[in-house]
């Protein structure tokens, strides 16, 4: 949900949660914000929220609107943006998850890692690793991590006397990036890592 915070000389004076299409500025009781100040109109201005975006109107008030210190009648708001009404700035404030809806699905679409075992009684199986850390292997004997941050995957050994390998080069302390078709060699079983 998105939301306004509304200053007065840099102290906060409210925040007003948007949660319906139209949210109404002005300094008239009837208003969904109401600012009681000489500098702010009757209906000041609007807030239009539509499956596009949130857009400030400004309602043809006697001192205009403003957002980022530009006049505006119709503006698309980003997080961030600062709407003078008056004396009085109102920061408008998306959640992360309202932003993330507003991004092309294209974009959206994230890979996650997969291991498919290549060898041994267990070829074939694969395992998703959704988790933000993924620990393979038994205890005492040999344990690998694979970690997740952000859109990339970073293997490092834990603990055993032989360290898991990747194309051949033995995993540390540090973590090792992965990357697509890398194999990875714990023990003699072999695995290779996709993105899918």
């Amino acid at each position: 949900m998105a939301k306004i915070i509304v200053t007065f000389n840099g102290l906060v004076q409210q925040e007003y949660g948007i949660t319906k299409s139209r949210v109404t500025i002005g300094r008239r009781p009837g208003n969904d914000l109401v600012i009681d100040h000489l500098t702010v109109s009757g209906q000041h201005a609007a807030i239009d929220t539509t499956s596009s975006g949130s857009f400030v109107l400004d309602l043809g008030s006697t001192n205009g609107t403003m957002v980022n210190n530009q006049p505006v009648k119709k503006h698309l708001l980003q997080h961030g943006d600062v709407i003078d009404v008056g004396k009085y700035k109102l920061r408008f404030q998306q959640d992360v998850s309202a932003q993330t809806h507003s991004i092309p699905s294209a974009v959206q679409q994230v890979l996650t890692g997969k291991i498919k075992v290549l060898n041994g009684p267990n070829a074939g199986k694969e395992l998703t690793l959704s988790k933000p850390l993924t620990t393979i292997g038994s205890p005492a004997t040999l344990v690998m991590a694979i970690s997740k941050q952000a859109d990339q995957y970073f293997l490092r050994h834990v603990e055993g006397r032989d360290a898991p390998k990747v194309n051949g080069i033995p995993a540390g302390a540090e973590p090792l990036l992965l990357k697509g078709g890398d194999i990875i060699e714990m023990l003699s079983v072999q695995m290779q890592f996709f993105l899918a």
